[in-house]
């Protein structure tokens, strides 16, 4: 994961979207710019959001060089609520003596940057600003940024110069360094050999709150450097660029709608492993092109994406996402990147599942595969997620969060399976079978109208784990009258005895037969369907007298396939669950959705 995040960082950076090592974006802007002049400075407020050098400093006095707080870059006292910080002359020494040690760095080697660099020291040291009308306006927490007036670095703000960045770059790999001294080794993404290693990683990652990208708790956890000694030895293994550079992207991706979802949610503990979040992001040399539409990157990450997330729903309709319905239908298009003879192998797609967990940040999960193959499987598994709807109107597939949502009770590792099989192909996790079906007895879920949806994922879900990778799969998207198995018809079955309960009542009954009744057929058939046939019979079935030739069509194909079973096994029930939704579903496609709304009240 490491390697593919500093892959991806040094692209954006490439690409002017992410700021270079050693720097990142503040949420307030530079309020102030000293404009530097041979004869005195001017103080000038201005609003400049712009990324800016970075260290991680807390409660500790740590300058940035030739940008940074008031406080530190021109020694301001007052806070902005007008409290004087007694560290203000302690900071804004260490501010000029940071400059100073840039003036004796070897690689400063431009000779204008020098002369300001002098300049300013020469500036503040002299009190320069102290007749500036502005000065009083600014307090301690602003940040001042410092541009010559004149000369060849006219207009550049002097901590942007490339110089200054490599210096500051330096400087934080020296902050960074094992709190027993520097250590040398090969970095373990870049590979390059015989480099300073680093003992932690400045900048923080944000997934619910500022953790550490990597962390141990235990001495050993970490690698050691050949030669030297334990208490030396606790480096993470990685360059300071390449463990900043991971750091910066990680913020980019998890700050980002097209890179980030949640995918399971505790409210009450944020902080806690059960939150489960995903960072996704497509490796991509070139735009893909499918059909009359073109993807770059973040719009590819955005779409491959669709399968994770639920629908919009309103109180009583559902609508699903336009990336879902958009995905399924570009899947069956054929894919060519734009204008270079490379092929999909090239690209990749990257999928990483990260929980918070006490300060810091959990990886659950990492998928790396190609996008010819994620194309392959996600198609697979849309196509056996696909079946119609409770109202029998329309045949759709199911996102990844809405079939886990239908459990009512998310489980992480069945959503780590569930990815597995979305991106990877890798068979569907048999837990999952269980929990749907013990969820389908739920008589909410069978019976309000409210709960129809989770039916219908619940539905999905169990068609995924009985027939993913199948071809029958395909005719199991809505009923199949030809299906002669036990389980099968039994749930057909149920489904027509409750339509005729309703029929025979008008449609006015505030319980059918299947809230008593379900649990007991889907688990043992001939115990439970010679009695409800017999009070059909009777009560029902002579009412509603066009299901008689149903009734006894299934029937008939029960006796040929053996009759009622005693028990059905965990497969069968998730079968017969399906007979009952499919039946259900072919009886509603044949009256309006208020009629049924109606019958369910």
């Amino acid at each position: 994961m490491l390697r593919a995040l500093v892959e991806l960082g040094k692209r954006l950076e490439k690409d002017g979207r992410l700021p270079p090592p050693g720097f990142y974006y503040y949420k307030e802007p530079i309020r102030w710019r000293v404009r530097l002049r041979p004869n005195g400075f001017l103080l000038t407020p201005i609003d400049h959001d712009v990324a800016r050098p970075f260290s991680g400093r807390t409660s500790g006095i740590q300058p940035h060089l030739l940008a940074d707080e008031a406080g530190y870059s021109l020694g301001v006292e007052l806070d902005p609520k007008g409290k004087p910080d007694k560290r203000a002359a302690e900071k804004h020494a260490a501010f000029i003596g940071l400059l100073e040690e840039f003036l004796d760095w070897p690689e400063l080697n431009d000779p204008d940057l020098r002369n300001e660099v002098v300049l300013l020291i020469e500036g503040l040291k002299g009190g320069w600003l102290l007749s500036d009308s502005n000065l009083g306006k600014v307090t301690s927490k602003d940040w001042v940024e410092f541009v010559p007036e004149t000369g060849p670095l006219q207009d550049q703000p002097l901590f942007m110069h490339p110089q200054s960045r490599a210096f500051w770059a330096k400087k934080l790999a020296e902050l960074a360094a094992p709190k027993n001294g520097p250590i040398k080794g090969e970095c373990a993404v870049c590979r390059t050999p015989d480099v300073e290693l680093v003992g932690r990683i400045p900048l923080g990652v944000k997934l619910v709150g500022n953790s550490p990208l990597t962390s141990f708790n235990q001495p050993a956890f970490p690698s050691y450097h050949a030669g030297a000694a334990p208490e030396k030895s606790s480096h993470i293994g990685l360059c300071f660029d390449c463990a900043d550079t991971a750091s910066r992207a990680f913020n980019y991706l998890s700050q980002s709608n097209d890179h980030r979802m949640t995918l399971i949610s505790d409210r009450n503990k944020r902080d806690s492993l059960t939150n489960q979040i995903a960072l996704y992001w497509v490796k991509a040399p070139l735009p893909i092109e499918a059909g009359a539409k073109s993807f770059d990157a973040a719009g590819l990450s955005a779409l491959l994406s669709g399968i994770l997330s639920g629908a919009k729903r309103s109180e009583d309709t559902e609508q699903p996402r336009p990336t879902l319905a958009q995905l399924q239908q570009l899947l069956a298009l054929p894919w060519k990147p734009l204008g270079a003879a490379v092929g999909l192998d090239d690209y990749g797609f990257y999928l990483a599942v990260l929980s918070p967990n006490i300060g810091r940040i959990a990886l659950r999960e990492w998928i790396s595969t190609s996008l010819a193959d994620v194309k392959r499987h996600l198609t697979a598994f849309l196509r056996a997620t696909s079946i119609t709807s409770p109202w029998g109107d329309r045949i759709e597939p199911r996102p990844l969060a809405d079939l886990l949502r239908a459990l009512d009770a998310p489980n992480p590792n069945l959503l780590r399976g569930l990815l597995r099989t979305a991106y990877l192909g890798q068979s569907p996790p048999k837990g999952f079978l269980q929990a749907a079906t013990y969820r389908m007895r739920n008589v909410k879920v069978l019976q309000e109208s409210k709960e129809v949806w989770n039916l219908w994922s619940l539905a999905a879900a169990i068609k995924l784990i009985l027939f993913y990778g199948k071809k029958e799969g395909e005719r199991m998207e809505r009923l199949d009258p030809q299906r002669n198995t036990q389980a099968y018809l039994s749930g057909r079955l149920l489904a027509v005895l409750e339509e005729a309960q309703k029929r025979a009542q008008g449609f006015k009954i505030n319980r059918t037969l299947v809230e008593r009744f379900y649990g007991a057929a889907s688990t043992a058939p001939a115990a439970t369907f010679g009695m409800l046939l017999r009070t059909s019979s009777v009560s029902h079935l002579q009412k509603a007298g066009s299901l008689n030739p149903l009734v006894e069509d299934i029937l008939s194909s029960l006796d040929t396939a053996g009759g009622f079973p005693k028990t059905l096994t965990l497969e069968q029930q998730a079968e017969f669950a399906l007979g009952f939704y499919h039946q259900r579903a072919d009886f509603r496609s044949g009256y309006g959705k208020k009629d049924q709304e109606e019958s369910d009240e």
